[in-house]
């Protein structure tokens, strides 16, 4: 039972909602099988369900659940008569937490895209939406706004790098 706040199981079904592809990779990425990844991934939610009253919603929640992910995967492996060997519990809470940072730091360059893509002009949004977010073809598209699809291009590459500036500078909290 943590010291922080007892997690609502509303809340708790957020957070696993919002996290469920994450700890699908990472089982996936030490059970290539897509049975026993399926299996394995079955059990870790239900044991994080039946577990959820210890998670402190005031810590990361991926490295909590991952931690029962890499013991699912070993007992599953132990259960198999399999060699576990070869996943060294000291590897795999390295992976964990790799793993982790990593999809923070994915988490928060998204944060920053949306952050980043509200600053850009209407027009800019608009354009985007309508390369990015429709089956139009760069082609159509430069016809239908009556330029080229060269000049087209251009700009697109433009609002893309000023997007990768400013994602950058939020991210690292730079600003150029």
């Amino acid at each position: 039972s943590s010291e922080g706040r007892q997690p609502d199981s509303d809340a708790f079904v957020k957070v696993f909602i919002s996290h469920q592809r994450q700890i699908y990779a990472f089982i996936g990425s030490l059970l290539p099988q897509q049975a026993e990844l399926d299996d394995v991934y079955q059990q870790t939610c239900l044991l994080l369900w039946q577990k959820r009253d210890q998670y402190d919603p005031d810590r990361p929640f991926l490295p909590w659940a991952y931690g029962f992910a890499r013991n699912e995967v070993f007992g599953f492996l132990r259960r198999q008569g399999r060699d576990a060997s070869r996943l060294s519990p000291d590897l795999l809470a390295q992976i964990a937490e790799v793993r982790a940072v990593e999809d923070e730091q994915a988490a928060a360059r998204r944060a920053a895209l949306e952050a980043c893509l509200q600053k850009l002009s209407p027009a800019q949004q608009e354009l985007l939406k309508a390369r990015y977010a429709s089956s139009t073809s760069l082609k159509e598209l430069a016809g239908s706004l009556a330029t080229t699809a060269a000049a087209l291009t251009m700009r697109l590459q433009r609002i893309r790098q000023a997007l990768l500036q400013c994602i950058e500078a939020t991210v690292t909290g730079v600003m150029p």
